[in-house]
């Protein structure tokens, strides 16, 4: 059986992105993706450029994961998060601005949170771009 880091290799499509309890607008968001490769990410189509580890915690419910980021306007940072994996679709709350993840899929204003929901990308971006 394959482990959830093994299930998210590949590029991801934002759909949605609420971050501090508001939306962004579509514009924003257009192309935008995220590459795993082997306990390393990379966005694409973004504002800014991100990259770094992420670790992943099967075992804690909900599931967590931890992200470093080594490039970008966080680099140096470690965000804390949940996610929950689903064939096609990968949801995860973040910590935005540091400290513990959350405990439920909800971003208020106020709260620091980001919430994002991702879908298996059918027609990746080439390597380089």
């Amino acid at each position: 059986m394959k482990s959830d880091l093994d299930r998210i290799q590949g590029s991801w499509r934002i759909r949605s992105l609420i971050i501090d309890g508001s939306a962004p607008s579509f514009r924003m968001i257009g192309e935008a993706r995220v590459v795993i490769r082997d306990g390393h990410f990379e966005s694409h189509g973004m504002a800014a450029a991100f990259a770094g580890l992420i670790r992943l915690d099967a075992s804690r419910r909900p599931k967590s994961f931890s992200i470093k980021f080594t490039r970008g306007p966080e680099k140096g940072n470690v965000h804390h998060g949940i996610y929950d994996l689903r064939a096609n679709r990968w949801r995860i709350c973040l910590a935005a601005k540091g400290g513990p993840a959350p405990h439920d899929f909800v971003s208020e204003p106020g709260s620091g949170f980001l919430m994002e929901v991702l879908e298996r990308d059918v027609d990746p971006p080439s390597p380089g771009t």
